[in-house]
């Protein structure tokens, strides 16, 4: 899958790309087996297979972060396809907008299949331990928020793990806006009583628990996960539509988050 693309290749875009489709070329092997009968020449055809000699060698050793900065934002999907079942979808909570001033409350985290959640003063420095086992993360607006939050504030120069963010996949897909209007276009809808909870909700319930309520704790790492659980099945519904039967084929969790 991530192999059957070649816009990734300098001086290679989309027009080029299906002309190649259309001369038969449909993966990396099939352009270094037959470069003779390639639809361009000179320097373009050099770029060509130099960059995909790069892809062949970066994908034998697994180098997800050096593939992803190569493809461009509309093709990051075929990295989501191809990772799901080795993917950690993460969501962090703060206290704030800023990475300098604010915490971070809670970190939730669905990794192998599992529910992982880190919470403020407790075992938050784990989810890095987390972080070392995993393949490819992610997380919906992960780039601008969660991964420069939590290396900020964990004084880490950068995460240490692949990443692609959900809400530019969505949006490529043709579906803009936030994770909860994005997960209702799909029928899913979370449970009574946290339908309407944000952000800024969130920073609430963290200043409630900070002052002894358990429960404004409880229901903020349930926020938390909730946001993770639906990443994960928005993930499922646009990996769906672009290869059919993609959910059949993957284990889907027991949610409290359920289509209408």
């Amino acid at each position: 899958m991530i192999d059957e693309v070649f816009v990734h290749c300098t001086g290679i875009g989309p027009k080029t790309d299906h002309k190649l489709r259309q001369n038969r070329f449909k993966n990396w092997q099939s352009v270094l087996d037959h470069p003779d009968s390639l639809p361009i020449s000179g320097s373009r055809k050099q770029s060509l297979i130099s960059g995909i000699k790069k892809g062949v060698e970066a994908l034998a050793i697994q180098d997800l972060g050096f593939l992803i900065s190569q493809f461009p934002g509309y093709e990051q999907w075929r990295f989501l396809a191809e990772y799901f079942k080795d993917c950690t979808f993460f969501d962090i909570e703060t206290t704030g907008l800023s990475c300098y001033e604010d915490d971070i409350s809670v970190i939730s985290a669905f990794h192998q299949q599992k529910m992982h959640t880190f919470v403020y003063g407790e075992n938050l420095d784990d989810f890095l331990d987390l972080v070392d086992q995993s393949t490819l993360l992610v997380a919906f607006n992960g780039n601008s928020f969660d991964i420069p939050f939590i290396e900020t504030y964990f004084n880490i120069p950068d995460i240490g793990c692949p990443y692609v963010d959900l809400r530019w996949i969505a949006y490529h897909f043709g579906y803009s806006g936030g994770l909860k209007s994005i997960e209702k276009q799909f029928g899913l809808k979370r449970p009574a009583g946290f339908e309407d909870v944000d952000g800024f909700e969130a920073v609430r319930l963290f200043n409630h628990w900070q002052k002894g309520s358990e429960q404004a704790k409880e229901k903020l790492i349930n926020y938390c996960q909730l946001d993770v659980l639906a990443s994960y099945l928005v993930a499922l519904e646009l990996m769906d539509l672009k290869i059919t039967g993609f959910k059949q084929d993957k284990y889907q969790p027991i949610l409290n988050l359920v289509k209408t």
